[in-house]
């Protein structure tokens, strides 16, 4: 590499290594926004969020920032060295940034804070109305960003490149489709066994001593201190290097602990991201969403939801949570993995969340490129949520309403969990021929797996992409087999413990 190159990428690391501290300034006051700021601030937090936003959109852009950028060329880096990984996030990014106007983009960050509030009325109130003109305002700035990105096969894939920089929405698409097929077939299978033998969001509980037990969970699956809030929407977020911070809502007794474990899930890979080697360097950063949902999925769900793992905690819940003393372990187990055709998403069982997942991948792909105006949205939501589930919703407040993500701009977003869903699947299936997995949870060795995922996956930050690192860890490239086929046993053990119904 010339001494020109090498003096540039240094300018260009000591800028980055800057914005990071205003990126996390950024995920505090996000984090601030959504657990305790007073609502009467939203319109100053936006004002906030969007100088900031501004602000590290225009150094981005800048005149010397794109100097800097095309004085250097990728292949004067070793390929995937620190280097290399860097250069080509920095420069896929500015590339992406050049295109839209810091006006644009402030004007959208401003507008999401008190679009966040207007959801929430609409959605205790059950009243679309009230949030549609705050909607239709962020499917416009969306489309005029679109515009300005360009895009190859479809006007969608301008917002989920974003996401996942190497599978395009008919890639998604190809891999769902025999996912929808199987699923259908999965759940017909099952629909004898639809209820539980016990309603787990309807057994009574002490907040107060439910908050201790996820608590507990937390610190005995991580060995760490994470701080544990309250909020009406689950998230995690890294607010510096070894500060991450998770949130559950406690609505219920299922949602409370298995969204603590879903969260956790997104914290112990932030946590152990190589940050203080690489601070503020995109090789510092996790790959995608979908690998990060990978890893929530894999601790709520192949891990939580495991008889091992309640064979392990079962006895704990019971101290905190006394009206359980009655229900035996295999059937508190069994109603964890129940099949419910319910209508709320971030409560569905593992079987119907990815049909909630397609909805809304294929409904977003009818906004952005057949142009669906807001006002048909609801009843268009309602007409394939029946196709796909078999009723209509009851209201918009269960239906069009339920998720926070269009609020907050996030479209291109949902399809990561179904693919997060799909990896979290091939991870399993290459952790077992290494670990007797659910015996080491049994033991309570957590230790042990999440040292796998660190050498692994963590460790290795954003050196490669999603589907990069899915090749290189489990030898095959994304596919629906082994979920399909987790899933499968899933079925098998419900069907094999009927007699607890």
């Amino acid at each position: 590499m010339n001494k020109n190159s090498i003096k540039s990428y240094k300018q260009l690391l000591k800028i980055n290594q800057h914005l990071a501290y205003y990126e996390y300034t950024l995920s505090l006051l996000f984090w601030d926004d959504r657990v305790c700021m007073n609502p009467k601030s939203a319109k100053y937090r936006g004002k906030q969020i969007s100088i900031l936003t501004e602000y590290i959109h225009k150094t981005r852009t800048s005149k010397k920032y794109s100097k800097l950028i095309e004085s250097i060329d990728l292949d004067d880096f070793e390929k995937f060295s620190p280097e290399w990984v860097n250069f080509k996030w920095w420069k896929f990014e500015y590339e992406r940034n050049k295109k839209i106007p810091p006006k644009l983009l402030a004007k959208l960050y401003e507008l999401i804070p008190v679009s966040i509030q207007a959801w929430e009325k609409a959605k205790e109130q059950k009243k679309y109305k009230i949030f549609s003109p705050y909607l239709s305002k962020i499917i416009e700035l969306n489309k005029e960003m679109i515009q300005k990105w360009g895009y190859k096969e479809e006007p969608y894939e301008a917002l989920t490149i974003g996401y996942e920089i190497d599978i395009t929405p008919s890639q998604i698409n190809s891999i769902f489709e025999p996912l929808h097929k199987t699923l259908k077939q999965l759940i017909s299978r099952g629909k004898y066994i639809l209820q539980s033998p016990v309603d787990l969001k309807k057994i009574p509980f002490d907040q107060q001593k439910l908050e201790h037990f996820c608590k507990y969970l937390v610190k005995k699956i991580s060995g760490l201190d994470i701080r544990l809030d309250t909020t009406s929407h689950p998230f995690a977020t890294t607010i510096l290097p070894y500060d991450v911070r998770i949130t559950t809502r406690y609505n219920n007794l299922e949602g409370a602990i298995f969204g603590t474990l879903h969260e956790l899930g997104h914290a112990l890979y932030d946590y152990y991201l190589p940050q203080e080697e690489y601070f503020g360097q995109p090789i510092s950063s996790s790959i995608s969403l979908s690998i990060h949902e990978s890893q929530s999925r894999f601790f709520e769900n192949v891990i939580g939801r495991s008889l091992a793992f309640w064979e392990l905690f079962y006895q704990d819940l019971k101290q905190y949570v006394p009206d359980l003393q009655n229900i035996p372990l295999e059937k508190f187990v069994l109603s964890a993995n129940k099949i419910s055709m319910q209508p709320i998403r971030i409560e569905a069982d593992e079987f119907t969340y990815n049909l909630h997942i397609i909805l809304r991948f294929n409904l977003e792909r009818k906004i952005f490129n057949e142009g669906v105006k807001v006002e048909e949205l609801p009843e268009l939501w309602n007409t394939m949520f029946e196709e796909y589930f078999g009723y209509r919703p009851a209201n918009d407040s269960v239906g069009i309403l339920q998720d926070i993500h269009w609020a907050e701009s996030l479209f291109g977003y949902f399809p990561t969990y179904t693919l997060g869903n799909i990896i979290s699947a091939q991870i399993l299936n290459t952790i077992q021929k290494h670990i007797n997995l659910y015996e080491e949870v049994k033991k309570g060795n957590f230790q042990i797996i999440i040292q796998f995922l660190k050498e692994n996956l963590y460790s290795l930050g954003k050196k490669y992409t999603t589907s990069e690192v899915v090749k290189k860890i489990t030898n095959e490239e994304i596919n629906s087999n082994h979920l399909i086929s987790y899933l499968n046993s899933k079925i098998s053990f419900i069907e094999q413990n009927l007699s607890m119904i």
